[in-house]
């Protein structure tokens, strides 16, 4: 079994396709989800939580 450049010449499957709602190749084919805006799998944009907290307290965190 070799694991070198062999190998790497048959991963050619696409496992993400373009987001309608984004516009990023977050799109995952199979389980039709956007791994970067949650499309398919809430109505709300996903974000991230640390982007809405404030910084106090959190050393030199760029807001």
């Amino acid at each position: 079994m070799t694991k070198g450049t062999y190998s790497f010449g048959k991963k050619n499957k696409k496992s993400h396709m373009i987001c309608r709602r984004c516009g990023k190749r977050s799109y995952h084919i199979k389980d039709k989800v956007c791994s970067s805006c949650g499309f398919g799998k809430t109505s709300r944009i996903k974000s991230v939580k640390s982007n809405w907290k404030s910084a106090i307290g959190k050393g030199n965190r760029k807001k």
